[in-house]
Order: structure tokens, then sequence, then C-alpha cells
């Protein structure tokens, strides 16, 4: 079902794994910063908030992050919890961002380059333990961050997506999600490996043409502690178009568990799309007792300095 102007606000979920959840993600190479608003909640209306700041690693530089929370009748459109404020303009296309706490405060606008894209507009539809629909979308973020003395003014390329439905981590043995953003240019790519098949989502946006993707090729050179350092991807979307995502500066690293089983590794990269420059976000998430086992395993040889090759 395509999307619908009433699709940036609070959907209808319910089930074991139910969850709505929104994100923006602050991709900012030129303070050495990436940030992520994030908030959710679940069926029976109770949610959270959070804002992480990531900078060399592996932990995140700041991190606050709160569960448990009464939500009420509040809608995505006018959204107060706690400290993480969204205000949305036109539907689907801007919105206003802020969070607050002792020791850190941002606000920002946002403002798409392009349509928001669904993935349930992909071939596959989007995979039932990931949720019933999320659309993803880059745009223009600008504002200010005010954290440990110094303020970040900032405007240009960041990232924001919408997920509504079930989310079942555990059911997902690895996933690569890569948001890469430039000023006229994007592209999203969702590779999973869950319930024994591997599941390709996402969209390309360049020159002006917006596709979703019909499968893709990522690359990753590993560094130390398994961190993806290098990612490339070969990017074939429904138009036809075989198109080359090169992310080869790797500028923060954070490392965290979102649940006791399962890991996030988020990274910020610079590169190019098309020959176009971007700035990306980039997350490899891992069962947390599997990454245990990689990082302890005593021959090293071919994990720290590893490639691997997914296609899908």
């Amino acid at each position: 079902m395509p999307l619908t102007a009433a699709d940036h606000l609070r959907h209808d979920i319910d089930g074991q794994f139910a969850r709505e959840s929104v994100a923006y993600c602050l991709i900012l190479p030129e303070h050495g910063l990436m940030g992520h608003w994030y908030t959710w909640v679940n069926e029976a209306g109770v949610g959270g908030r959070a804002f992480v700041l990531h900078g060399a690693g592996p932990d995140p530089i700041f991190f606050d992050h709160r569960d448990g929370l009464t939500v009420g009748s509040q809608d995505f459109d006018d959204w107060n919890l706690d400290g993480a404020v969204l205000r949305v303009g036109e539907p689907l296309r801007t919105a206003q961002a802020r969070f607050e706490s002792t020791d850190l405060a941002v606000e920002f606008t946002f403002e798409g380059i392009h349509p928001a894209f669904d993935y349930g507009s992909n071939a596959g539809g989007t995979p039932g333990y990931l949720a019933q629909n999320r659309y993803e979308q880059t745009g223009r973020i600008a504002g200010e961050l005010r954290w440990g003395g110094e303020t970040y003014a900032f405007d240009g390329p960041g990232h924001r997506d919408h997920s509504w439905g079930t989310r079942d981590w555990d059911a997902i043995h690895h996933y690569k999600w890569i948001a890469a953003s430039g000023e006229d240019c994007s592209a999203n790519l969702m590779w999973t490996m869950a319930e024994g098949e591997v599941d390709v989502n996402g969209y390309l946006f360049v020159d002006g043409l917006q596709s979703p993707v019909a499968r893709a090729s990522i690359t990753t050179d590993y560094g130390d502690a398994f961190v993806q350092d290098v990612v490339r991807a070969e990017i074939v979307d429904e138009a036809g178009r075989s198109t080359a995502l090169d992310l080869d500066t790797r500028h923060t690293l954070a490392r965290w568990d979102v649940s006791p089983t399962f890991n996030f590794s988020d990274t910020m990269f610079t590169g190019r799309l098309a020959g176009h420059e971007v700035r990306a976000y980039v997350e490899y998430t891992w069962p947390r007792a599997y990454l245990d086992h990689l990082l302890a395993r005593e021959d090293r040889a071919g994990i720290d300095q590893g490639r691997a090759v997914h296609a899908g």
C-alpha cells in the first residue's frame, strides 16, 4: 500500500513485538560527530526516547536513553516525551525536532530532498520481522548542538526513518543498514539475513530519479574488533541503473547493545555515490553472542583485516 499523508502519524499496532519508532540521523563529518535522535512507542502506549552522540569510539560519547515512559494519546505531529520534541510541518516532507537534557541540547529542522520511500515499494515488500512498513528519506538538516561547553552549528545532508509494526530483533542474524546522503542524491540499503533468507530493501535517488533497489552487492573491509572500515556497494535499481557507492573514510564508531542479545556497530563515513560526494550512517548488527565469539577467536587471520562480500 502506498504511503499516505497520514503515515507521519502513529499507526494501530499489536502483537508480541509491536513497536513504532522515528529516528533522525545527524551526520556531521565536519565536526567528527554523528547524532541519533530516536523515539518509540509500543502497542500499550508505553515508549521511550534517546539521543546518542558518536565520536572516535568504541563507546558512544553521549548516551541518554529512557524507556517505560507513558506516551498517552500524543502523536508524532506534536510529540513531547521527556525532552524529545517533534513537530511535523508538511507531512512526509518537513519537521522540527529537539532534545534537551542537563548535559546536552540539540535542535534542528528537516526538509526532504526527495519523496519518502517505503520498504513496501520494494518487490519483496517489508520483511515481517522488521516492520509492517517503514519509510526512509534523506533531507537537509540544519540546527545547533550544544554539548561539553561547545556549540556545533550544522546545515547539510542527513536522514530520517519511521517504522511501525513488528520489530523482532532476535529473528535477525545480521543486517547492514546504509543511509548515504548527498546534497542532491541519496541511497538507502537494508541488507538483512533473517529466518534463513536474505532480504534487500531500499532506494536510489540519483540525477533526479528515485527508484527502488532491485538487488545489491556489498563488500566490507573489517578492521580491529570486527568493525567495518571500508564499505562498497554496487546497487541495481528497478530503473535498470547500476550505481557504485564507495564509502572509504570512516569518521566515528559507537558500538552498543540495543538489548542483552543484540549489538549495534554504528559508524559514520564519507565517500561517493555515482561520483557525487555523500556522507553516510552505516549500521551493522550482530547477535551479541556471535560477535563475542568472533572477538574471542584466537586465530584472527581473516577477521580483523578480512573482506566479506554479500549479495542480494
